[in-house]
């Protein structure tokens, strides 16, 4: 029988019951390890049937009772018994940890990692709604690190939404604050856009990524989870990934998705690999200040501009699936009409704004130089930085995603 090492006190018990449970426990493991995992069943069954919650070994108990289940369950799908299988996946998920051992954490760890195998077996075999069922019961009974991965495996193919409760057991959706996302391709003005409506609304700023650097921006969920029940504004460079969709799901994020001319954005790139240092941020920083500047942008359009396509079209599927509500928004507008492109998001918010509030905010804003690095901020650049020869790979490149309409882009 599988024990905690802390020491269990049994001398108040019934000798007499003592005996006989420890008769059948023994002869459920034995009927366990060799693979008899329907005779183990009989026995834990009828030794857990004598005894109470608060005895001594109850958890320990229900823990062989688990993985004689997960036995069976293994066996019947051997054999093609769907029907046995699943009966034997819902007894599992009926099985709790109510005794002694309910705040062990090692113990309840071990628990945990049987439910894992018990969700990777009904996972192979394609049963995925079971599957998630089970990785969603191990998460309740512990937060391991590495669980969510089955978790979201599961999602994806069965299309379900996450759960707030999937990611964390502290918040309430009653209590989660409210939350302003910019996804954004590099050199949109995300910047200026997202200090003017952290000003506007007073939302703190939050950058809900593990590192920079040369990671993506991907959603980190300690981060998030530490900061749901604030009111944020936050601005990352991040693709429609199924693990940002969920969390977004989960959370209650719907995003801005916030684009630029893909010309122009070449020219943005080099100057501010050039004279901001932004390629130390790249894996090809060892070479790229000894390029020259057509050779920079060459490699501009091969290593850097097949993300800004893969950008535009998760997006583009995520909002064709209805799974998040988007709101598209281009550089070009944003900088064309400022108070109504910043409108337009507080809006998308179910915010506002006075005019003359958005206006002064704008002008202070531009006033800090340091806070909006927009660049040279002049549209069309790319028609005469590029070459044709250039401007035809950039084009090229959307024919991998035919059902993405990427004219917000420029092409």
């Amino acid at each position: 029988m599988q024990q905690s090492p802390q020491l269990i006190d049994a001398s108040n018990l019934n000798q007499n019951l003592i005996s006989a449970l420890q008769q059948e426990v023994d002869f459920g493991a034995q009927a366990l390890k060799q693979g008899n995992a329907d005779i183990a069943v009989t026995f834990f069954q009828s030794a857990l049937q004598k005894m109470t919650a608060d005895m001594p070994f109850y958890d320990h108990l229900v823990h062989n009772l688990l993985l004689s289940y997960k036995g069976i369950v293994e066996k019947s799908s051997k054999s093609g018994d769907v029907e046995t299988m699943l009966r034997f996946v819902d007894a599992a998920l009926d099985l709790e940890i109510v005794g002694p051992m309910k705040d062990d954490s090692v113990f309840r760890q071990h628990f945990a990692e049987a439910l894992q195998s018990l969700g990777l077996h009904c996972f192979s075999n394609a049963q995925f709604d079971a599957s998630l069922r089970v990785f969603r019961r191990s998460i309740a009974v512990f937060r391991g690190p590495g669980y969510h991965v089955n978790l979201i495996n599961s999602l994806a193919v069965t299309g379900r939404r996450p759960l707030l409760s999937d990611y964390t057991a502290d918040l309430t959706e009653e209590q989660l604050g409210r939350h302003i996302f910019i996804a954004c391709v590099p050199k949109s003005a995300s910047t200026f856009l997202k200090n003017i409506l952290g000003s506007l609304t007073g939302y703190k700023d939050v950058f809900m990524v593990y590192a920079a650097g040369q990671a993506e921006h991907e959603l980190y969920l300690p981060t998030l989870v530490h900061s749901a029940h604030l009111d944020t504004v936050t601005q990352q460079h991040c693709r429609a990934s199924d693990a940002n969709v969920m969390m977004m799901q989960a959370f209650g994020i719907k995003p801005v998705v916030l684009v630029r001319n893909i010309f122009d954005s070449v020219m943005s790139l080099l100057d501010f690999y050039n004279n901001q240092g932004a390629y130390l941020n790249t894996y090809f920083r060892a070479d790229f200040p000894k390029l020259d500047d057509e050779t920079k942008i060459d490699l501009l359009i091969d290593n850097v501009l097949p993300w800004y396509f893969q950008f535009a079209a998760s997006w583009d599927l995520v909002e064709k699936q209805k799974r998040l509500d988007v709101l598209w928004l281009t550089y070009e507008e944003l900088v064309g009409d400022k108070p109504a492109a910043i409108q337009r998001v507080l809006n998308f918010y179910g915010l506002g704004a006075p005019e003359k509030a958005v206006v002064g905010k704008i002008r202070e804003t531009e006033s800090e130089s340091r806070k909006i690095r927009f660049n040279k901020g002049v549209a069309g650049r790319g028609a005469a930085g590029l070459n044709e020869a250039q401007k035809d790979r950039v084009r090229r490149l959307s024919k991998y995603y035919p059902s993405t309409d990427f004219s917000r882009m420029g092409i």
